[in-house]
């Protein structure tokens, strides 16, 4: 009976959710902290993203946010767009991702159930959120260049001339 009561009166245990995204009762940066140590450490990017997305539809409520990758289809944002709204949902917010050379990287769009614009403070956790998003997203781009092999084959650099030798 003791283990029963004991059981019972303990504490309910936090989930991820309650320790890195409801900022409005945390540390205002323990979602971010948890997400940039994803990316640090090299974590998948659906991974990132879709904690990204989980940290923004918590904290906004009523929304439902994803990233769309540019993929070459044009028409993906539209399709997606059109499913939305047959399910009556809203544009909340529409972001682009830039990256460091201000090229494409995709767009964070957020789908609300009621028609309205976000607050001041939703306003910055969409900035912050698309700037994770941009880090993660500028890494794996990175990751891709440098595994990526030289343009230059080895042909070329067994044909090429023998530097002189350093010369201290």
């Amino acid at each position: 009976m003791a283990d029963y009561e004991s059981r019972t009166k303990r504490a309910p245990e936090e989930s991820w959710v309650d320790r890195h995204c409801n900022n409005n009762r945390r540390s205002p940066s323990a979602g971010e902290r948890h997400i940039l140590e994803l990316i640090s450490q090299g974590a998948p990017l659906p991974g990132i993203l879709n904690k990204l997305c989980t940290l923004i539809d918590i904290q906004v409520g009523n929304v439902v946010s994803l990233f769309l990758l540019p993929d070459g289809e044009q028409n993906h944002l539209c399709s997606v767009a059109q499913s939305a709204i047959k399910l009556g949902l809203h544009v909340f917010s529409s972001t682009d991702i830039l990256s460091r050379d201000k090229s494409d990287l995709g767009t964070l769009v957020i789908y609300g159930c009621d028609p309205r614009w976000p607050t001041a403070d939703e306003d910055r956790l969409i900035e912050r959120a698309v700037y994770l998003a941009a880090l993660a997203l500028q890494r794996r781009g990175d990751e891709e260049d440098f595994e990526r092999p030289s343009r230059r084959s080895r042909d070329e650099m067994d044909s090429a001339p023998e530097r002189p030798p350093f010369i201290n």
